[in-house]
């Protein structure tokens, strides 16, 4: 269902004065930057779309909108409900995070988050859905202002956070506002939290630096004080107008309750769920419960000494209640089967099921980091998550690239190998799906490459720091920002296409079914069974008659003779014959040669054939049926499906690339994978047809880590090699690949350096004992003295030559880190103008301090004599 239609049921609960609360999607957080390590602030949201039939996949596109200028009457007009609103003169250039969908009249374009080249950002939006009394007194606008064109009229015109609000506001004055929504802007200054109450009421307040909040699809602010300008902007009759809906409410004191007034009375079951599971994540001794009316949106930790990091803001999102203590059960795994269990046996009891922060509707999660110390253009840093934020990695942009990579941008529906979205939601829904064989191993696998990425950024922060107080030269770096950013993400790309083709071939091995593109289809796809006679997209069901049949996916020959062809497949005929087809070939019970990209189905008769994905021998006729489908008849015949090759009785050779199944008759199998014997007639039931190999190893649930027969899943630290004697650590997720070794030499005698006080190093790596110089950016981790003060880091080239390195101290001073792509000498240099300065007072001694020194030095060893002596000649008379 698009968007549009949810818009659509939004209006109409205006008009029935429904008491309904939002479809469970959206939820926000901000963290102040008094209460973060780093003094950053963050803030973010996960966008959930639980929409039929497409919910939780709907592609997204991180792109950049270039500044531009308008003539007089150029308008932006929202697809998704009418809404118009005249451009600006000159507009800004800005990101967003677009619906793939976008443009095609009925979705709408729900940019949902960016940043601004004037260093403002925003996300929007939280929807929030008004009570039916105050509706009836000031209803939504059918055309106002959208969450869909919210971002697009607004951030490429403000030039602070305060600025988004008063526009904003602005805008609903005098259009209205199409939804109930929550928005939070955010510059280096200010954060503002704004809630759009109804059709034209609004307010919006500064967050404080030293509080956190947590907010789902509900309204949260309690009494605040209007008359404060400063830190409130709020419509001037949202008071008014909740007093005349017969709602208005009170706190304990007496003071106007916005949050009573104008939302609904008690809040959603998964409003609450969410809200209370990232309270008590992040604050675990939180004075709440899961039954309170009402929970404080700004919020103080109960440890006054609690600082948070990035990736408690990244655990915030992906949170499935584990900190619970089994609680609760994310609702996405209702009737999901467990290991051991059909899913029959189900012991959780119903009202354990919550709707989790981490659940299998996100399609965008992302987190906002606002560093004061970046120049002001550069805004800050997204990360950015694609996809469902339980299993997708978050990756860094700053706020002032220029283009985005193109995996970002496909516009595709369904499952698309080319897209980013795509790509790391697939690989979501093999870690979801199979939570058995790979326990939590794929979500450990994406810590540490945000480990690295996280270390990464702090020394580039720290790189563009020194620009803070030269905008002019911040702004000069665009273009080396964007070059580094897309180098990165086409580095990221392909380690994550490598990753998903080793998952993928992990679930092939242990016989499972993982086919992206049919999973990607809406919910309410039905794959066509019924005749013999029919074409689709995913199968084709043959008959015992002679026939021709195409489809674009599959294709099943019976035991007549036929011609058929396929898009995807063709079935060879019982005389002799050659088809080619693009994915499988099926060939019939007489002598033939076939060739196919993806299978090859043998006949009775000796042949030869070859497969790309699986070959199954048996020794008599069978049935099988596979998730694709493949109906045969009752003849014996040969059937073969997208994943699945089946080879006859007599002896044949048989080369796969995936699987071989070899059967009791004289036969020759090569198998680049798995071979499985089968000696009796069968009918073979499988979600993709493959046959189990009775070696392959599946991991328990807990384990961190899987391994099946000749495929390991990549451990969580594949991408970090140690020098156990200098503690060096290098962090770069090429190594995961393998072949990668660390060889670390102190060196004493650094001509450059004879002047200075300083550790040198050579660094050298290897691959396969080939050395390796050059390399993608890679983070080092070089121990340091914490009692000393670094000055600095330098390569040294073979001429003596030093190249000075941005780097970063870590909290106790005991490492510092740095980004470099070349492997030689490196050296940490100490300041030694303490030790200068210490020399110096030494000098400045008088004699007689010395002097003193020694004759107390004297006296105290006559009077350790004398006690020593005394001692002696007392324990004598004892």
């Amino acid at each position: 269902m698009k968007k549009w239609l949810f818009k659509l049921s939004l209006v109409a609960m205006t008009f029935l004065l429904l008491p309904v609360q939002a479809v469970q999607a959206c939820c926000g957080f901000i963290i102040g930057r008094q209460l973060t390590k780093d003094g950053t602030t963050l803030f973010g949201r996960t966008e959930d779309y639980p929409y039929y039939p497409n919910g939780g996949k709907h592609n997204k596109n991180y792109v950049v909108v270039g500044a531009k200028n308008y003539k007089e009457g150029d308008q932006l007009e929202d697809e998704s409900n009418g809404f118009t609103y005249p451009h600006a003169t000159s507009e800004m250039k800005y990101t967003a995070t677009y619906d793939s969908a976008r443009g095609d009249g009925s979705n709408g374009a729900f940019g949902e988050h960016g940043f601004n080249e004037a260093g403002v950002s925003m996300t929007s939006t939280v929807t929030a859905i008004p009570n039916k009394k105050v509706l009836k007194t000031d209803p939504l606008t059918e055309n106002g202002i959208p969450e869909a064109a919210m971002l697009d009229v607004v951030l490429p015109r403000v030039k602070s956070a305060r600025e988004g609000v008063e526009f904003l506001a602005k805008v609903i004055e005098e259009k209205g506002s199409a939804e109930g929504n929550v928005v939070v802007f955010a510059d280096q200054n200010e954060t503002w939290y704004m809630e759009i109450l109804s059709g034209h009421q609004y307010v919006a307040v500064k967050v404080p630096e030293d509080k956190y909040a947590v907010f789902a699809n509900t309204y949260y602010l309690g009494h605040v004080d209007l008359n404060d300008k400063e830190n409130v902007i709020a419509s001037k009759d949202v008071e008014k107008v909740a007093k005349e809906s017969g709602n208005y409410k009170t706190d304990k004191d007496g003071n106007f309750h916005i949050a009573k007034s104008y939302g609904p009375e008690k809040y959603a079951e998964g409003d609450r769920s969410r809200t209370y599971a990232g309270i008590t994540l992040l604050d675990p001794n939180a004075k709440v419960t899961y039954e309170d009316d009402e929970y404080e949106l700004f919020r103080t930790p109960t440890d006054p000494n609690k600082k948070y990091t990035l990736e408690d803001a990244f655990a915030l999102q992906r949170n499935r209640f584990e900190h619970l203590n089994g609680r609760f059960v994310p609702d996405d795994q209702i009737g999901v089967k467990k290991q051991g269990d059909d899913g029959s046996n189900d012991t959780v009891r119903k009202d354990q099921y919550k709707y989790a922060l981490g659940n299998e509707n996100v399609i965008d999660a992302h987190v906002y980091q606002i560093n004061p110390n970046l120049p002001k253009s550069f805004g800050g840093t997204v990360w950015l998550g694609m996809g469902p934020s339980r299993n997708t990695p978050y990756v860094p942009f700053y706020g002032n690239v220029k283009d985005t990579y193109k995996a970002f941008k496909p516009q595709t529906a369904t499952y698309d190998p080319n897209s980013w979205y795509w790509t790391v939601w697939h690989i979501d829904q093999m870690a979801i799906n199979n939570q058995d064989l790979f326990g939590k191993s794929i979500q450990n696998h994406w810590k540490a490459l945000e480990e690295q990425l996280i270390i990464e950024q702090k020394v580039s922060d720290s790189k563009y720091a020194t620009l803070k107080a030269d905008e002019a030269a911040a702004k000069a770096t665009e273009d080396q920002v964007t070059e580094d950013a897309l180098a990165r993400s086409e580095r990221l790309f392909k380690q994550f296409k490598q990753y998903e083709s080793e998952l993928s071939a992990t679930l092939k091995e242990a016989g499972r079914t993982d086919d992206p593109y049919r999973a990607s289809l809406p919910d309410d796809y039905k794959d066509p069974t019924e005749s013999s006679t029919e074409a689709s997209k995913e199968e084709t069901t043959s008959s015992t008659e002679p026939s021709t049949e195409s489809s674009q996916e599959e294709t099943t020959s019976s035991t007549e003779p036929s011609t058929e062809s396929s898009q995807e497949e063709t079935t060879s005929s019982t005389e002799p014959s050659t088809e080619s087809s693009k994915e499988e070939t099926t060939s019939s019970t007489e002598p033939s040669t076939e060739s196919s990209q993806e299978e090859t189905t043998s006949s009775t008769e000796p042949s030869t054939e070859s497969s790309k994905e699986e070959t199954t021998a048996s020794t008599e006729p069978s049935t099988e049926l596979s998730k694709e489908e493949t109906t045969s008849s009752t003849e014996p015949s040969t059937e073969a499906s997208q994943e699945e090759t089946t080879s006859s009785t007599e002896p044949s050779t048989e080369a796969s690339q995936e699987e071989t199944t070899s059967s009791t008759e004289s036969s020759t199998e090569a198998s680049q994978e798995e071979t499985t014997a089968s000696t009796e007639p069968s009918t073979e039931a499988s979600q993709e047809g493959t046959t189990p190999n009775n070696t392959t190893t599946i991991v328990p649930t807990n384990s961190n880590s899987v391994s099946t027969v000749g495929r390991p899943v990549l451990p969580t630290n594949s991408y970090i090699l140690v020098d156990q004697a200098t503690g060096i650590v290098l962090q770069n997720p090429d190594f995961a690949q393998g072949g990668y070794s660390l060889l670390v030499e102190v060196l004493k005698d650094i001509k450059a350096l004879a002047d200075k006080e300083y550790e040198a190093y050579n660094i050298q790596l290897s691959n396969q004992n080939n050395p390796i110089h050059q390399i993608s950016p890679t983070v080092v981790t070089i121990p340091v003295n914490s009692q000393k003060e670094v000055e600095a880091v330098y390569g040294i080239g073979e001429n003596g030559q030093l190249e000075s390195f941005q780097f970063q101290l870590n909290e106790d001073k005991s490492a510092v880190t740095f980004t470099t792509s070349h492997f030689s000498t490196y050296g940490v240099v100490y300041k030694s103008a303490a030790k200068i300065e210490e020399k110096k007072n030494d000098k400045k001694l008088p004699s007689t301090g010395q002097s003193i020194s020694i004759a107390t030095m004297v006296g105290g060893v006559l009077l350790t004599l004398f006690g020593f002596g005394y001692n002696i000649k007392k324990r004598r008379n004892h």
